[in-house]
Order: structure tokens, then C-alpha cells, then sequence
């Protein structure tokens, strides 16, 4: 499939482990994508005033808030990004949490670069 004439996606990512920020630097480094990489959702909001962003991924368990109050925030200056959420645990009033927010998309943890990738391209398109 031919990919249209497109600028790459700037993505936002947010989350507190260390680790996975690392891993992540190092795959999006060989990719086309333009990935802002944060461990809290204050520097996020903050990048947001300055950047354009055009989709937001961001770990439910946040230092400053969690995830889902983030994305409201994101959601109430720039309603036009794209939203998704990761965590490791689910249970039903955090889906009921998710819909009422209006989230695009959920990943459970673990997550891996392969289903990531899958998901951004899927909603980049």
C-alpha cells in the first residue's frame, strides 16, 4: 500500500517507568515518527502548549495524576489528538472510566513495540 504524501505523526508519550521511555527512545529512533517522550503528565500538558501534537499515548499510572485525567485535560485544549491509554490492570469501572472519557483506543500492558507500532499506524492513517 502507497503511503500518501504525509508528514510523519508527532506522538506524545507519557509514562513513569524508565524503562520503557528507554525502550521506546531507542525504537522510534529508526522510524519515521516524531516521538516526544515524558515521565509525567504535568510535563506533557506543559509540552502541549508549544507543540503540535497529533496523538497522545499515555500509561494509566501516572506520578502527578492518572492517565485518564490526563487525557481529559488533553482533550479539553486540544479535542482534535488522538487518545489512548495503557495500564497493566483493568477491571470495569476503569472501562466504564475509559468510555466515558471518550479514549480512541486501550492497550494492556505488557505492550510491545510490534502491537504499538500496529496501533499507531492503524490510527495515523
Amino acid at each position: 500500500m502507497a503511503k500518501k504524501n504525509k508528514k510523519s505523526p508527532q506522538i506524545m508519550f507519557i509514562d513513569n517507568d524508565e524503562h520503557v521511555r528507554d525502550s521506546l527512545k531507542v525504537f522510534f529512533d529508526s522510524s519515521q515518527m516524531d516521538l516526544l517522550i515524558f515521565q509525567s503528565a504535568s510535563e506533557g500538558l506543559n509540552s502541549l502548549k508549544y507543540q503540535k501534537i497529533d496523538m497522545v499515548i499515555s500509561d494509566y499510572f501516572l506520578p502527578d495524576m492518572n492517565g485518564v485525567e490526563f487525557l481529559n485535560r488533553v482533550a479539553k485544549t486540544n479535542p482534535d489528538i488522538t487518545r489512548i491509554l495503557m495500564a497493566t490492570i483493568i477491571n470495569d469501572d476503569l472501562k466504564l472510566e475509559i468510555i466515558k472519557a471518550g479514549i480512541d483506543r486501550f492497550i494492556e500492558k505488557p505492550l510491545t513495540i510490534t502491537s504499538l507500532d500496529i496501533i499507531i499506524s492503524e490510527l495515523t492513517k
